[in-house]
């Protein structure tokens, strides 16, 4: 039985898992660890090394996100909140909240709450689009402006020497790799079939 933190479902890499191929597959590569072919044994036409890859890069994600999020919450700011202040700056005038959810990946909802704090802070304001008066408007104030002045140098700085052990031309390769997933990955069907039965190891089934 292999570990339980080789699973793909969990974060850790390997130095194995760099074998392989993408996409489904009929069986694991010769370089793929043990529990590749167990994995596509228990879900078949899915592939370990698909799972693997996703998997790292939502740990990755959350990783950055903690980072950037420390430093955010040292100026008294939450992540979100960080990334609204700076694409509303980067906006260069009022942009409307429905705008900035989209560019942010958020919900209505949890925008809502995130500038609701930022007006009370005395960040962000509101107005009323002149051209269309159902649509709401945010823009930054002065004072926001003085702490994404001091906040953002910290913040290069900070994943600058996170990622400083790392060559430049591994991190443009990373970049150019993360743009095809992230195209892929808007590029997936939304009906992707019915996927086979899996086949649920005994070890795992509760009476």
């Amino acid at each position: 039985m292999p570990p339980a933190s080789r699973s793909p479902w969990r974060p850790e890499l390997t130095p194995s898992s760099a074998g392989g191929r993408g996409g489904a597959r009929t069986g694991a590569a010769p370089t793929d660890p043990p529990e590749a072919a167990a994995f596509e044994r228990e879900y078949p036409g899915a592939s370990w090394l698909a799972t693997r890859v996703t998997r790292a890069l939502e740990d990755t994600g959350a990783r950055a996100d903690a980072l950037v999020s420390s430093v955010a919450r040292r100026h008294d700011l939450s992540h979100a909140a960080l990334n609204a202040l700076a694409v509303i700056e980067g906006n260069g005038e009022p942009l409307a909240v429905g705008a900035l959810g989209a560019q942010m990946h958020i919900t209505s909802g949890t925008m809502t709450s995130v500038i609701d704090t930022l007006v009370r802070n005395g960040y962000v304001v509101r107005s009323t689009d002149p051209e269309d008066r159902r649509r709401v408007l945010v823009d930054i104030t002065p004072a926001a402006q003085a702490v994404l002045d001091r906040l953002l140098p910290e913040v290069a700085r900070t994943v600058t020497v996170a990622l400083a052990g790392l060559p430049e031309q591994e991190l443009r390769e990373l970049l150019a790799t993360l743009d095809r997933v992230r195209a892929a990955i808007e590029a997936a069907p939304t009906d992707v079939g019915t996927p086979l039965r899996r086949r649920r190891p005994a070890r795992l089934t509760r009476s």
